[in-house]
């Protein structure tokens, strides 16, 4: 007969949803190197209603001659502030460059001047409210309890594993099962 197998316990878990977060956080870095993927979070309403405000977008850098009227792109203007708009036009302009014009679909008109570039980052999907989630979790309050916890993984995973009884400290009182000792008295 087989013995019935122990749940498992809270520490365990606990252990596993970390190395869970870990590895999805290293398999985001190594997607963000190797292919050119940066997350945007849109905190403005530019583009509603396809992509509004709080939205986490992946993007993927390109370049210049792939990108084509109606890409949703993000490029930095002249102050170094990220714009991401629709393509609405394209202009070559020489040395594999072009001019691009943008503007947001919630905007009614294009965006004032036009954008040169050799490559962009071309949005290729978003996902409403998670840029929200994603802008706290880059805050230091976020990271200072991501600290915490990982600190607390660490006690649990390196810690002790049960708490040793008392029975095991010496003291200066004997064993409930000794017997009496005599003390010799010095006597001068």
């Amino acid at each position: 007969m087989s013995r019935p197998e122990k749940p498992r316990s809270r520490r365990e878990l606990l252990l596993n949803v970390g190395a869970i977060l870990g590895l999805v956080c290293i398999v985001v870095a190594i997607a963000s190197m190797l292919f050119g993927i940066t997350p945007l979070v849109f905190r403005s309403g530019s583009m509603s209603p396809d992509i509004p405000t709080g939205s986490l977008a992946v993007a993927r850098s390109v370049d210049a001659s792939d990108i084509r009227v109606g890409d949703v792109v993000s490029v930095d203007n002249e102050v170094g502030t990220r714009i991401t708009h629709r393509v609405i036009a394209i202009e070559p302009v020489g040395d594999g460059s072009v001019s691009l014009t943008l503007k947001g679909d919630a905007n009614r008109v294009p965006d004032p001047s036009p954008y040169v570039v050799t490559t962009a980052d071309r949005i290729i999907t978003s996902v409403p409210v998670l840029g929200y989630v994603a802008a706290w979790l880059s805050s230091k309050t976020a990271i200072f309890i991501g600290g915490i916890i990982a600190g607390a993984l660490l006690m649990l995973a390196f810690g002790p594993i049960r708490r040793p009884s008392d029975s095991t400290f010496p003291t200066d009182e004997p064993a409930e099962d000794s017997e009496p000792q005599l003390q010799e008295a010095d006597h001068a």
